[in-house]
C-alpha cells in the first residue's frame, strides 16, 4: 500500500500521512480562524487526490481519508488556538520534513512537496473575499509557499 515509506519508522510515517491536514490547518488559520469551508474544502481534496494523484502519492492520499475528518478535527482540538502558537507548532511539525524526506526516493520527494504546495494554494482559495478574490492576508500568502520544507527539486539541482 504505502511501499514507498516503508522504511520509515512509525511517526515518520503518521506525519508524512498527516501532512496535508498540517497544511490545511496552516494555511485555513493564517487568517486567526478556521473556517468551516476551508474545513470542507480539505476533505474535499482529500478525497479528490485519491483518484487525482499517481504514482505513490494516490496511497497515502487513500490511507488519509480513511479518517480525514476525525483527524482534521483531533488536529484542530490538539494545536495551540492563539493563531502564531498554532502557526510555530505546525511550522515545527513540517520542518521535521527536511529529516525524513531525503531518506526517499527523489521522485516520491518532489511528487509529495508539489501536492502539498497544490493543496496549500487549493485551501487558499477555500474562504473569504468575493469569490476568493483578494482574500488573503499577507501572512497566508507566505505561508502558501511552504518555506519550512526544503524544495527537492532545488536540492537535486
Amino acid at each position: 500500500m504505502l511501499e514507498h515509506i516503508h522504511n520509515l519508522k512509525p511517526e515518520e510515517k503518521d506525519l508524512l500521512i498527516h501532512c496535508p491536514l498540517y497544511v490545511s490547518i496552516l494555511i485555513a488559520g493564517a487568517d486567526g480562524e478556521i473556517h468551516d469551508a476551508e474545513k470542507q474544502r480539505t476533505l474535499e481534496l482529500i478525497h479528490t487526490k485519491t483518484f487525482s494523484e499517481k504514482y505513490e502519492l494516490k496511497a497515502l492520499y487513500i490511507e488519509l481519508e480513511h479518517d480525514a475528518e476525525h483527524e482534521l478535527r483531533r488536529l484542530i482540538a490538539e494545536l495551540p488556538k492563539e493563531r502564531d502558537e498554532r502557526i510555530q507548532a505546525i511550522t515545527e511539525q513540517l520542518e521535521k520534513l527536511n529529516h525524513i524526506l531525503p531518506k526517499l526516493e527523489h521522485r516520491f520527494q518532489v511528487h509529495f512537496y508539489n501536492s502539498l504546495r497544490q493543496f496549500a494554494h487549493f485551501v487558499s482559495r477555500a474562504e473569504g473575499g468575493f469569490w476568493g478574490i483578494g482574500a488573503k492576508t499577507h501572512l497566508e500568502k507566505d505561508l502558501v509557499k511552504l518555506p519550512m520544507i526544503n524544495n527537492p527539486s532545488q536540492e537535486q539541482a
